[in-house]
């Protein structure tokens, strides 16, 4: 036989500064003091496993501003702390961005989505990220702070680097996401395939965001995002571009889904080979693309006369 690497995770942390500040300069004073940032906290012992066990730590729900949460503007405004059960208890919110509501919605149970933010899902960079591919059609942009008026915008795309690996540089803070809301005519959704419906990661996960011509039918404008089927989620323009200018019958929904299974670039772990992620990729596209086309004509008569 041969011999088996074991991997010994932590059931505790040991004692750890915990600094509670109630700014983003005390929050950045603690940063520069090597503390960690701490915000839902769900993935914690995860870190602690992978990257070693902490000793300082800096949690930033005491600061107000990185609770605010906005879906006013077409530009949708999410902060650091605002949660993923917060999101999808919002009727606001869910109309604006479904797919990331859907999403949302995947993430591991109800009471970690209680306590899990959206920014968490987002800085950890799993590839398998529920939330990722929808942030993606919904054409996300992280917002970042260097320290107190030190800030830089860049597209979530270019913010994911690598599973766990962003942009984030050391003594930099991710204040807020902002994304695009749905327009007249629109429609979004994200769905995946897990042998179970909840606390399990995606074997694939499968965003789509599509603008109707006043017909309901003709395809305006088109994105589409994969999950778990490369280092990053990704965007699959080709395939997204291929639906453009065409009704959405069976022939076009196939073309776009094997294009996007072709883009995809798959990995072979314990939960799937890269051969049935490509086989699911087509699956997913097409289903998604579906529940979109039922949706428009849902709503096709609401959208008249806007």
């Amino acid at each position: 036989m041969g011999s088996q690497v074991s991997i010994i995770r932590p059931c505790h942390l040991p004692e750890l500064e915990l600094f509670r500040p109630t700014s983003i300069d005390g929050v950045f004073e603690s940063i520069k003091d090597g503390a960690r940032v701490l915000a839902g906290g769900t993935d914690l012992l995860l870190w602690a496993s992978q990257y070693g066990q902490p000793r300082k730590m800096v949690w930033i729900g005491n600061v107000e501003s990185l609770h605010g949460f906005s879906v006013e503007d077409e530009r949708l405004q999410i902060g650091a702390c605002v949660t993923q059960g917060e999101l999808i208890r919002c009727a606001a919110f869910r109309r604006a961005a479904p797919a990331v509501a859907d999403s949302a919605q995947f993430v591991g149970s109800v009471q970690l989505r209680n306590q899990a933010t959206l920014l968490g899902n987002v800085c950890s960079a799993s590839p398998a990220g529920d939330t990722l591919p929808a942030l993606l059609v919904h054409e996300a942009q992280v917002e970042i702070a260097g320290a107190p008026g030190q800030e830089r915008q860049m597209p979530l795309d270019d913010f994911l680097l690598a599973p766990g690996k962003t942009m984030l540089a050391p003594g930099e803070l991710v204040l807020r996401v902002s994304l695009r809301g749905l327009r007249a005519n629109e429609m979004s959704a994200y769905r995946r395939h897990t042998e179970r419906q909840a606390l399990d990661l995606a074997f694939v996960g499968v965003a789509a965001r599509l603008a109707f011509e006043a017909d309901g039918y003709t395809v305006a404008g088109a994105r589409l995002a994969l999950g778990a089927v490369g280092p990053t989620a990704l965007a699959a323009a080709e395939a997204a571009e291929s639906l453009v200018g065409h009704p959405l019958t069976k022939k076009t929904k196939s073309t776009c889904a094997t294009i996007a299974a072709q883009t995809c670039k798959p990995i072979s772990d314990f939960r799937a080979s890269a051969d049935y992620r490509r086989h699911l990729v087509k699956v997913l596209v097409e289903d998604v693309i579906g529940e979109l086309e039922q949706r428009a004509r849902i709503f096709k008569p609401l959208g008249e006369g806007r």
